[in-house]
């Protein structure tokens, strides 16, 4: 592998760099390696980006709530032989 230098890094731009590698757990060099490769394209983004802003409701039925959901929509698994005709 090879080592880079870079000079001309000011305060400004150390401080941010150190407090981005620490907001994602990594460290300068890591972080630094991961921007350039962004930015040089040989990372792709993903298409959609991920939400997790319902992860809370997610599997959030008791059991109780759980058998009135099937209770009230078990038919609909049916199927009526009269429209598929």
């Amino acid at each position: 592998m090879k080592t880079i230098t870079i000079r001309g890094i000011d305060t400004e731009l150390d401080r941010v760099i150190k407090s981005r590698a620490q907001q994602n757990n990594l460290s300068v060099n890591q972080w630094i390696l991961q921007a350039l490769k962004k930015i040089t394209g040989m990372v792709k983004e993903p298409v959609f980006k991920k939400y997790h802003d319902l992860d809370n409701l997610a599997g959030g039925w008791s059991k109780e709530e759980t058998e009135a959901f099937y209770k009230n929509t078990h038919i609909f698994e049916r199927i009526d032989e009269d429209v598929w005709k």
